[in-house]
């Protein structure tokens, strides 16, 4: 819930700031990407290289689709500010790149800073 609040967040400051397409699509997937390397402890959680069953069991679907909402909004608030039409093609290619992005860069994002916050909290 906190990564929604977060990305809407970040999209009304994007809209205030007026950034360009690809540097607010960039800052915000490249942060969060390095942040989930830095806090991950294997490279595989990084990348989500195991098979999609099993990546579906760990992070579960309400994680998931609160993670999958989240890039959704970035996407469609980067494509409001630098608004040009779509072609059947981009559009396309758009669904694809979210998908794939989603896929191995962004899923489990959440898991990783509940992680961060169950280790913080057991150290104490």
């Amino acid at each position: 819930m906190y990564l929604i609040l977060f990305t809407m967040v970040y999209c009304v400051v994007t809209q205030i700031l007026n950034l360009k397409f690809t540097i607010a699509l960039g800052i915000y997937l490249i942060g969060l990407s390095a942040i989930k390397g830095v806090l991950s402890k294997e490279v595989l959680d990084v990348f989500n290289f195991r098979k999609t069953s099993h990546l579906y069991e760990k992070f579960g679907f309400k994680d998931s689709l609160m993670e999958l909402m989240s890039l959704i909004l970035v996407f469609f608030n980067a494509y409001l500010l630098d608004y040009e039409p779509f072609t059947p093609f981009g559009f396309i290619l758009m669904v694809f790149i979210i998908l794939i992005v989603f896929r191995f860069l962004f899923w489990g994002i959440t898991l990783t800073f509940k992680n961060l916050s169950i280790e913080s909290s057991s150290d104490k």
